[in-house]
């Protein structure tokens, strides 16, 4: 037993004087791409690693002004800092095949400036240990002018949707996708309880009722045309509608509904109940 013990020993040495890992210190530096118990990520949200680069680039002097489309790749390693980074042209498919966009050297220049001093990532994990990990991913880079003034187009094509829909004057009340307060029922509901006011004389006196308010969603989530449809409170009716569509008044933006793929105006009921 000795003598074998011994015998790995000297293997080990031997090993690291001639610069050759030993099997344990090969696996221990594999590079995965996937069959990990926890990828890498970055901030603690997926996907932040594209708004960080986005906000950080800044259009060399020499580039387009265009978007840039960029591929990147690189290593995760198990401190969480970024090796063995790649930058390429988006691949694309022409009648002559798969071609790659050239990118401009400046351009690559600036997004390696900015991966080589993002912040550190929490690396990916294996068994409960770190490993190393590749990550590829397509981003399209702009300056500041670009993107604020897509912003705006944005906003815009928005705003003339908007416009478009209340100037059609058609309001759904069946689609492919309802309307949603954001959470979904369950975050309405809670969000209705938080911020109820029962009527002080209803209360005192113990009576309960049920209000039906209905309401146009927006295209763009704001809630129109609030009205009381039904009301069941055999008494303090007046107050019991007035609290119900102030309430409906004080929620934030809704999810609005989407027809065809298609944003619309929806009319949505909702009960409100005091008890």
């Amino acid at each position: 037993m000795k003598t074998l013990v011994l015998r790995l020993a000297s293997l080990l040495a031997i090993f690291m004087m001639c610069g050759i890992q030993s099997p344990v210190q090969a696996q221990d530096n594999k590079i995965y791409t996937s069959n990990v118990d926890k990828s890498p990520i970055f901030n603690g949200e997926i996907g932040s690693e594209v708004d960080y680069i986005i906000d950080h680039y800044r259009r060399p002097a020499d580039a387009p002004e265009k978007v840039m489309n960029v591929e990147i790749a690189f290593v995760v390693e198990k401190n969480g800092k970024l090796s063995n980074i790649e930058i390429k042209g988006h691949q694309h498919l022409t009648s002559k095949g798969v071609e790659e966009r050239p990118v401009p050297p400046s351009v690559k220049k600036e997004v390696m400036r900015i991966l080589t001093t993002m912040p550190t990532w929490t690396p990916a994990t294996k068994n409960g240990k770190v490993v190393r990990y590749k990550i590829e991913f397509f981003v399209s880079v702009m300056d500041r002018e670009t993107k604020a003034k897509e912003a705006r187009d944005m906003a815009e094509a928005r705003e003339k949707k908007i416009r478009e829909s209340k100037a059609s004057g058609k309001v759904y009340d069946i689609t492919d996708t309802p309307p949603s307060f954001h959470g979904g029922d369950a975050a309405l509901i809670s969000w209705i309880k938080a911020n109820i006011k029962y009527p002080a004389k209803a209360k005192e006196k113990g009576v309960t009722g049920r209000v039906l308010v209905t309401f146009i969603v927006e295209i763009d989530g704001s809630l129109t045309d609030i009205k009381v449809s039904r009301n069941t409170a055999p008494e303090f009716k007046a107050e019991f509608e007035a609290e119900a569509i102030r309430l409906v008044k004080a929620m934030p933006a809704w999810n609005p509904a989407r027809n065809t793929g298609v944003v619309v105006r929806y009319r949505y009921p909702c009960p409100i109940v005091f008890k």
